[in-house]
């Protein structure tokens, strides 16, 4: 697993990533990866289902903006904290979408999810 370091020190590891083509219906396989990736951590359903609809609608919108920004993948990436446990704890996310900007030249740029999962008061 890679780790990456930001500036005030917390350190995230990439729990997965997922390669969507773009055109294809993407709820089930987002859903299918995400309870398989997760089932580890044992999060409560609740949780588990914000993050699969946050994660779902975000691809949905990449995909209706596919035809102004010609992409070719989605990337669906979850990091969590270096060393996460739970130990009875209680989780949040957030999530980050990113485009890149289109160069001009034509080619197809990719768009990605990054859904953030940490442990609140950390």
């Amino acid at each position: 697993m890679k780790s990456m370091q930001n500036n005030d020190k917390t350190d995230w590891q990439i729990l997965g990533q997922l390669k969507l083509p773009v055109g294809a219906n993407a709820d089930d396989p987002i859903r299918i990866w995400l309870m398989e990736i997760l089932a580890p951590i044992n999060l409560p359903v609740n949780f588990l289902d914000k993050i699969l609809k946050s994660a779902q609608d975000s691809a949905r919108r990449a995909m209706q903006a596919e035809s102004l920004m010609k992409f070719e993948h989605i990337h669906l990436i979850i990091f969590v904290p270096l060393g996460h446990v739970s130990k009875r704890r209680t989780w949040g996310f957030f999530r980050i979408d990113k485009a890149e900007s289109p160069s001009g030249d034509g080619k197809p740029v990719d768009h990605s999810i990054e859904l953030y999962l940490y442990l609140e008061g950390q």
